[in-house]
């Protein structure tokens, strides 16, 4: 019986593996998805790998990459499985029309359930990544005031906040965000009690483009420490800056995780337990967009093909139905 049924559930993967292999790839994809927008996981292990053998990290290519390879992999598994059973059913008559009909059928009915599967499981990431958006700290409530540096050390919360302390302009670093239909850039700067060496940093502040100048207007290099991280003396506060006194919303371990590497490639240490004062709530919002649209757009994707399946499945079944 069991052999029975692993033959069946194997026919039935031969009869439909270009559908499994897509929702296969898919299922990836929406697996990494999530970890290339928040820097985590497997996507932040090879983007490390990058970063140490060819000073990059392409988050487009990061998320492709594994896709192609697994898909491929279970191809060539399946591929491998199969012709190893052919040998062992040689001897076996062939199908009927009838039988080949059926077939279809059940292929196209496969294939339909698959695509609205993964459309279902896309409109449910896109609640998650919603219900974690609105979970962020806002702009309601109380605002805590911080001196940074000061003893006995304050304990921040996440929320409304004032920062007091020296800005150190001379590590300004700068992350652009990606996704097929928009980008965003975000910058950032330590706020210290003063410009000395120190442990490990542990608050950061948000500024933006006007409040600064570079040399010539542009990043020198094209390594990271020098794309995102720019170097020392060039930094220039314009009088549009902030003060030693700034505010906006707190958040707990608010860096990309890109930037806390780079920050430590570059001797800069980022304490365990940071926080970041961002000016601009959007921004803090922004990638949790991005993921929403991204599996928004694939649930549509994969309700749009879903329906295309469910008219073939249709037609196919009057076409039985009728012979």
């Amino acid at each position: 019986m069991t052999q029975n049924t692993s033959s069946g559930m194997l026919a039935t993967i031969r009869s439909n593996l270009i559908p499994v292999a897509i929702v296969f790839a898919l299922f990836i994809f929406l697996f990494l998805l999530p970890q290339s927008v928040f820097y985590r996981g497997l996507v932040s292990i090879l983007a490390e790998w990058q970063f140490s053998w060819f000073g990059n990290y392409l988050p487009i290519l990061t998320v492709i990459l594994p896709v192609l390879l697994l898909t491929l992999l279970l191809l060539l598994i399946l591929w491998l499985i199969f012709r190893f059973r052919s040998r062992d059913n040689e001897d076996e008559p062939e199908l009927s029309i009838a039988e080949q009909a059926k077939k279809a059928l059940s292929k196209a009915r496969v294939a339909m359930l698959s695509f609205f599967a993964l459309a279902a499981l896309s409109l449910f990431a896109v609640v998650v990544t919603l219900i974690l958006m609105i979970a962020l700290p806002n702009e309601s409530g109380k605002v805590q005031n911080i001196n940074v540096g000061s003893i006995p050390f304050t304990e921040p919360k996440e929320g409304r906040a004032e920062l007091n302390g020296t800005l150190d302009w001379q590590k300004l670093a700068t992350i652009k965000r990606n996704l097929v239909f928009a980008s965003q850039r975000t910058y950032f700067i330590p706020i210290v009690s003063q410009i000395a060496d120190r442990k490990s940093t542990r608050y950061f502040v948000q500024v933006f483009r006007p409040e600064f100048v570079l040399p010539r207007n542009i990043m020198p290099g094209r390594m990271p420490e020098r794309d995102h991280l720019l170097e020392r003396g060039l930094i220039i506060p314009t009088k549009d800056g902030p003060s030693n006194s700034v505010n906006g919303v707190l958040r707990q371990d608010g860096l990309p995780e890109e930037i806390v590497l780079l920050y430590e490639k570059a001797g800069l240490a980022v304490h365990p337990d940071h926080y970041v004062l961002y000016r601009n709530t959007s921004d803090m919002r922004w990638p949790y967009w991005g993921a929403a649209w991204a599996f928004l757009l694939f649930g549509i994707c994969a309700l749009l093909i879903g329906l295309f399946q469910k008219r073939q499945h249709k037609r196919l079944k009057n076409g039985i139905d009728g012979s």
